[in-house]
């Protein structure tokens, strides 16, 4: 392939934009075309004086950001000089940083306005007012994908499942709105009603779902129905009070006859590092839960378990819906031989993001690090393939998937044969 020096690229980008534009207005006057040259003199003087402005700052940036910012400040240039239209500024600003994120490929990255980052601020408080679904947003189309529906939830009642792709709220684009501003607007007063439209099979549905007030209780367990010597906890997500709550649970079961354990981790989307981090320490023995990497591969950051540890046979139950920090649980007892793995390989996500907030009070989601499993290779699009690969019975992928009892679960059943229950 032949290569030409940045220098050479860089002009042809330059004479490209007077060549369309001759060609476009080939029959425009000649005043209307000093016009144009004037303007390109202009954006390059005014482009001077800002490099002299901020020289000290300037030498800082690599070479490929210099050249975005000059290109950008060209087409800006132009833009205000010569479009018809209107420019919303606030529109503009919005696409022109998420733009950026969705061409540098940062599919989990996303920018927030000012109200949307003090919203996210907000949500980490604890209980919400909406309809009870976790998603995860999908920039490039710009959808969100329901991972999995709470308990007693107006999503649950209405029919809503995991794997839904959300399109729209009350009319308006998931696109449009970006995903917090989606999030902002199915959230609301308790009692009021929300329209959001779903994709599902490739058939659009509109709900109209009645807002309620959710609160989250990560942590459930009880004995297995068919053998009360096999406890069962599930996690729905990971957050600040998980690790107490999964800890009371393992000490009532195990107080109460349980021999064996599985975590079901189905449907649970993750959650925060530090969460799943001390429910790890307290059943792995002494060793690394998980270490950090930098975009250079360098670890920053390493986590580490106690001596210890929680001596029981142990499972654990997966599905695609399975992400993030329950990935991390999962493949950790698997790295230290600690737990059998039953069900559908994971949904796969392995990084990190990092809310930065902006000197104007917007904010950025990045992906910044990798964070990887004990002893296995970091499964970021590749997911965790089970020990025992079990598809949820047919008959039950429509049913409430928090209603499916222990002699239905099929998953379940087999997760407890691991663990020698022999019906």
């Amino acid at each position: 392939m032949k290569k030409h020096s940045t220098f050479t690229l860089v002009c042809s980008l330059i004479l490209a934009v007077f060549v369309t534009f001759e060609v476009t207005y080939i029959f425009v006057d000649n005043a209307r075309r000093k016009e144009t040259y004037e303007i390109a003199e202009k954006y390059q003087s005014e482009l001077d004086e800002l490099k002299a402005e901020y020289s000290d700052n300037y030498v800082m940036v690599d070479e490929k950001s210099r050249e975005l910012f000059e290109k950008l400040a060209e087409l800006d240039a132009y833009y205000r000089a010569q479009y018809v239209g209107e420019i919303d500024e606030e529109k503009l600003a919005y696409y022109v940083m998420n733009g950026y994120i969705y061409g540098a490929g940062d599919k989990y990255g996303s920018y927030y306005t000012a109200d949307e980052l003090s919203a996210i601020m907000q949500d980490m408080s604890g209980d919400t007012v909406g309809i009870g679904v976790y998603v995860a947003y999908d920039s490039i189309n710009g959808t969100m994908e329901v991972l999995s529906v709470m308990p007693d939830s107006p999503a649950l009642e209405a029919g809503i499942k995991a794997g839904d792709i959300i399109t729209a709220v009350e009319g308006k684009s998931i696109a449009e709105l970006g995903y917090y501003g989606a999030l902002d607007k199915i959230k609301g007063d308790i009692g009021t009603t929300v329209k959001i439209t779903v994709i599902r099979g490739g058939a659009e549905t509109e709900y109209t779902l009645v807002r309620k007030k959710i609160t989250t209780q990560p942590v459930t367990y009880h004995k297995y129905a068919l053998d009360p010597t096999i406890g069962i906890i599930r996690i729905t997500e990971f957050n600040d009070a998980v690790p107490s709550q999964f800890k009371s649970a393992v000490e009532s079961l195990l107080a109460g006859g349980a021999e064996s354990l599985v975590f079901d981790m189905r449907y649970n989307p993750g959650g925060t590092l530090s969460s799943v981090v001390k429910v790890l320490d307290y059943l792995l023995p002494e060793g690394v839960i998980a270490t950090i990497e930098d975009s250079a591969g360098t670890v920053v950051d390493k986590f580490e378990s106690d001596s210890n540890s929680i001596d029981v046979p142990m499972a654990v139950l997966v599905n695609g819906s399975t992400a993030s920090a329950a990935e991390l649980f999962t493949c950790a007892l698997k790295d230290y031989g600690k737990a059998v793995v039953v069900g559908e390989k994971t949904y796969g996500k392995g990084t990190m993001q990092m809310i930065t907030m902006l000197s104007d009070g917007s904010g950025l989601r990045i992906s910044t690090n990798m964070y990887n499993p004990p002893k296995s290779e970091n499964y970021e699009g590749k997911g965790i393939t089970p020990d025992v690969i079990v598809e949820l019975d047919e008959s039950l992928k429509d049913k409430n998937f928090y209603k499916i009892t222990d002699e239905e679960d099929n998953q379940l059943l087999y997760a407890c044969r691991e663990l020698g229950y022999e019906g």
